[in-house]
């Protein structure tokens, strides 16, 4: 007999003709032993933080892309066909709750405004990101939100990246998704991330960075090649306030300089100065044109 997973608004899980009961480990769902992804968009809300929306409510905004989405939440609230904008009643009132999207949901959008304080974590990201052209401003300035999801948001038609991620202070855990296509700018993704770690993650095709990392305090290992491949020339404070090691530094500087570009500019501060390695890397840059500011004043 066949085991298959329905994409509604309440995920079901048949075997055969019959349709079973759910069992969730974790975020996954589980039959016999057997793992089937959860492929919902799952985050977490506290209804009476501060926000747009009443205290028993909260406000998914959308922008930019196509939507027809459905929502369950975890005391029972469910509806269907969503197009754009929606606002949650939550049946049993004030607290902290579990909403579930399937469908078509490419971004949320708060901007830095609407209910950016009410969202605590995303659980598991499912469907989120697929088909999206923009995260632009996706969750900027979500002060409290964490990431405890173990699957990947897909970003693979994304072109615009700017503000992303923007002071989400508690962000410990960059998705490692696949950014290699992202077209455009990354401008302010992860400014002031105080808490960031970065994977190990290729932005080859980003146009801008200026400020992407800036005031990441506690930002302090980067990995090497993630600019290979790259004509972006704007760095402007990309690393400005950060407290990378020597073998970061020199890892971001070799990636850049070995893209042959000019004209550029760079900036780092705080942090450890470059080694002989990352001097020659910015000696090369400054022979075509880039200015060039790391720790240390070389």
């Amino acid at each position: 007999m066949s085991l298959k997973l329905e994409n509604t608004a309440i995920n079901k899980l048949y075997l055969g003709s019959n349709e079973i009961k759910k069992a969730y480990l974790g975020n996954t769902l589980v039959f016999d032993n057997t793992v089937v992804v959860d492929n919902r968009f799952i985050f977490t809300v506290k209804t009476d933080n501060p926000g747009t929306s009443g205290t028993n409510q909260f406000l998914i905004k959308t922008a930019y892309n196509s939507y027809n989405y459905n929502v369950e939440t975890s005391d029972g609230y469910v509806t269907t066909g969503i197009t754009g904008d929606h606002t949650i009643t939550f049946p049993s009132g004030i607290g902290t709750h579990t909403v579930y999207i399937s469908g078509l949901f490419p971004m949320i959008r708060f901007g830095g405004s609407f209910d950016k304080d009410k969202i605590l974590s995303i659980e598991n990201w499912g469907i989120y990101g697929i088909g999206s052209t923009s995260q632009d401003q996706a969750f900027r300035r979500c002060f409290n939100i964490v990431n405890n999801a173990i699957d990947e948001p897909d970003f693979s038609t994304v072109t615009n990246y700017g503000f992303a991620f923007q002071q989400c202070t508690d962000w410990q855990i960059v998705p490692n998704s696949d950014y290699s296509n992202i077209s455009g700018t990354f401008a302010y993704a992860w400014f002031a991330c105080d808490l960031l770690s970065f994977p190990a993650v290729s932005l080859a095709s980003g146009t801008d960075f200026n400020n992407a990392w800036r005031s990441n305090t506690n930002l302090v290992d980067f990995p090497p090649n993630v600019f290979d491949g790259s004509s972006a020339t704007n760095f402007s404070n990309a690393f400005a306030l950060t407290n990378l090691s020597q073998t970061s530094i020199d890892n971001i500087l070799v990636s850049i300089e070995s893209n042959g570009t000019s004209n550029g500019a760079f900036t780092q501060s705080l942090g450890n100065s470059p080694s002989i390695i990352g001097q020659t890397a910015i000696d090369n840059l400054r022979s075509r044109g880039w200015t060039v500011t790391v720790t240390g004043g070389y």
